[in-house]
């Protein structure tokens, strides 16, 4: 393995006593930034692919952390408004980090295939919303969806990518953003309260009985005593370990192939680290009935 401490090269950022209070920042897009890293070590700017690989990290974080803030409308309290000011703020002091980063190192060019990709993933999650609000969202777009939102970011560094690998560099961001989703996904079925903003939710929607496809739709009726029922009338749980092995097995057959082999081996490490939290739940999940 190379030496992988963009984790660390973020705390910088990060861990300000504001932030830490108030801001409750989202998880680190660590296998991501796994694979940019990794691949960015074979390109044309391997000398800047850490500065490079820490700019997409704080700009994840940045999107991310904007994702959370809360939206709807109604009073708040002084800490539910310091919290919501600090997570907008947070979220604009990681997105602008990146320019300082990457111009500091030459990157001009790449400032602007980042800027562009930030834009990019901005419009799918506008679409995302707008077929959300309208019920107008088919479950397997919903994952789609999803893993190109997530992978919108790396696939701007294909140009760096050395030529010989950028088919296997595609597919596998591809494959490792809905290996994410679907791992996040799966959480979500053991946290009721997110199942309204989940594919299971449109996967009823899709597929259920009209009663329960009603049920959904009326707000007053929702809880988390509803969604315990359809996860496991449907077997929802089930289908996602399914899906969950049928990414995984894709991921791994890319990785596999790659050459050298250190970087295969350092792509396998990745599925496996991604994959180990969701392992017990998934076994757990194999003796539902459908």
């Amino acid at each position: 393995m190379t030496d992988y401490r963009i984790p660390d090269l973020a705390n910088k950022y990060t861990k300000h006593d504001m932030i830490q209070r108030y801001a409750d920042l989202p998880p680190f897009p660590d296998a991501r930034i796994r694979l940019l890293s990794a691949f960015l070590q074979y390109g044309s700017a391997a000398e800047h692919r850490e500065v490079q690989s820490l700019a997409v990290s704080l700009v994840q974080l940045g999107l991310d952390t904007h994702d959370e803030v809360d939206i709807e409308a109604g009073e708040r309290g002084m800490m539910q408004m310091r919290q919501r000011q600090l997570r907008v703020l947070a979220g604009d002091y990681f997105s602008s980090r990146f320019y300082q980063l990457l111009a500091g190192v030459g990157q001009i060019e790449m400032i602007q295939h980042l800027s562009g990709a930030i834009c990019e993933a901005n419009r799918l999650k506008t679409d995302l919303y707008q077929r959300m609000k309208r019920g107008q969202l088919l479950s397997e777009d919903y994952l789609e969806l999803q893993s190109d939102i997530r992978g919108e970011l790396l696939l701007s560094f294909s140009e760096l990518i050395e030529e010989r690998l950028k088919p296997a560099w595609k597919e596998l961001v591809r494959s490792l953003s809905r290996l994410e989703v679907l791992v996040e996904e799966r959480n979500k079925l053991d946290h009721s309260g997110s199942f309204y903003d989940s594919w299971g939710y449109w996967f009823v929607l899709e597929h259920g009985e009209p009663q329960d496809k009603r049920m959904l739709q009326e707000e007053a009726k929702r809880g988390a005593g509803v969604a315990a029922l359809m996860i496991k009338k449907y077997g929802l749980a089930s289908l996602l370990a399914d899906k969950l092995g049928e990414s995984a097995a894709q991921f791994g057959q890319f990785a596999v192939s790659l050459a050298p082999a250190k970087l295969a081996e350092e792509m396998a490490l990745i599925g496996e680290n991604l994959l180990r939290p969701a392992a017990g739940a998934a076994a757990g999940a194999a003796g539902e009935v459908r």
